[in-house]
């Protein structure tokens, strides 16, 4: 990774070496294309120039088919998509969601540790199973799946679909079990979208939340810069985290909230696009804080995680697939403690998107300001000389008076 003092020189570095790569090989060269997913056994294989998008995704415990994670759309002859995920003791029941774009489903579930019988079953949108892998299921159900699982496919309407990941009825459930799956529809596709399931397996474990629907070039370029949060942080200080281009680029924030900087901001330019798309995770989960999306004047509330039931419906928009309809501008995010509450610190990171995918990556690595620099620069009370406060303690000491330098620091700011 490299470092940048300052995003104008980090951009234009990336411009041009971009441009640079185009220039020697002639068109810009992918190191993965979708033929990764080729499915001879299918019949379903990759098309000249394709490519390959990839996500995270988390599984909580004990979910529900209203917690099922979403895949996207299948679209026959155009995409493709795979999973990859773990069964464990502590969360046994995975849910996924897709969209039919066509009648034909096909699939390849692979057991990749394969010490105990794990079970495929496909729900339609009513959560009503229509086909099923397991060798306790009807004879109806296993038929389906076996034609899910063949050169023909299995024959669906369009619509929306679940897929179920469980243990069998009698698996041995000791040993994590490592699975993945591969969808297609038709006999080509141009773009294959993988999904990578997160487990939670402790209540105490944080997990990841991203519900977007935001896939990244599984090469996408990553880039890095570093920045500083102050006491006492204003709007007008906000750390730049950089631009944003529909569909090509994306931002993303690790920084942590303390007592001594309780208030952050963050600026960006949304340079082309009509929405944005946030992810937020406080990673530490041991204080409620508060995620605000303003325009450029912060005076203009977008969304609120915290605020009236409007605002957090927004804010909620704005964590969704279709995110916050905007235009292009400046935009300002907010993250501070919620009033009240208890200022422990809070390690956390956020993502900023606008459309689908993206191709870039600038992270920003945001530390923050400690008590003593806070106070020596007069973020916290009035700034003071260091020659004058050492003075006035050495003085008194040598007048008898007992006195600590702490005692001298309140004194003096």
């Amino acid at each position: 990774m490299r470092f940048f003092r300052n995003w104008g020189v980090f951009l234009t570095e990336f411009v041009y070496k971009g441009a640079e790569e185009k220039n020697r090989s002639g068109s810009h060269r992918m190191a993965y294309n979708a033929s990764t997913f080729n499915s001879p056994s299918l019949n379903a294989m990759a098309t000249n120039s394709s490519l390959i998008y990839q996500r995270d995704v988390s599984i909580a415990m004990n979910s529900t088919l209203e917690d099922a994670n979403i895949l996207g759309t299948l679209a026959t002859n155009q995409t493709q998509l795979d999973i990859k995920g773990q069964l464990s003791r502590e969360n046994s029941t995975h849910f996924y969601k897709y969209t039919l774009d066509g009648d034909n489903l096909k699939l390849a579930f692979v057991n990749n540790t394969a010490s105990s019988n794990i079970r495929l079953q496909i729900l339609n949108s009513s959560g009503k199973v229509v086909a099923d892998s397991s060798e306790t299921a009807t004879q109806t159900l296993r038929d389906a799946y076996k034609n899910a699982a063949s050169w023909d496919g299995l024959d669906q309407k369009a619509g929306d679909y679940y897929i179920k990941v469980t243990f069998d009825a009698a698996a041995f459930r000791a040993v994590p079990q490592k699975y993945s799956v591969a969808m297609y529809s038709g006999t080509r596709f141009s773009t294959s979208y993988q999904t990578t399931a997160k487990t939670q397996t402790s209540t105490r474990q944080a997990v990841l939340v991203d519900n977007t629907m935001t896939y990244s070039l599984i090469d996408a370029k990553a880039y890095e810069t570093k920045a500083s949060h102050v006491a006492n942080e204003t709007k007008a200080e906000a750390v730049n985290i950089g631009w944003i281009f529909a569909d090509k680029s994306a931002l993303s924030v690790t920084s942590r909230l303390t007592d001594v900087c309780s208030v952050q901001y963050y600026s960006l330019m949304l340079q082309k696009g009509d929405n944005l798309k946030l992810t937020y995770n406080n990673k530490t989960a041991t204080s409620d804080t508060r995620v605000q999306l303003y325009d450029s004047s912060g005076t203009k509330l977008y969304a609120d995680s915290q605020g009236t039931a409007a605002q957090k419906e927004a804010y909620k928009t704005l964590t969704g697939p279709d995110g916050v309809a905007v235009d292009p501008g400046q935009f300002l995010i907010k993250i501070s403690y919620m009033p009240g509450e208890e200022k422990k610190e809070q390690l956390y990171d956020l993502k900023v998107f606008s459309g689908t995918s993206y191709t870039a990556l600038y992270k920003t690595i945001a530390a923050t300001q400690s008590w003593d620099d806070a106070l020596a620069t007069g973020r916290i009370g009035t700034a003071y000389s260091m020659q004058n406060v050492l003075a006035s303690y050495l003085t008194t000491m040598s007048q008898g008076e007992e006195t600590s330098i702490i005692d001298t620091l309140s004194q003096t700011v």
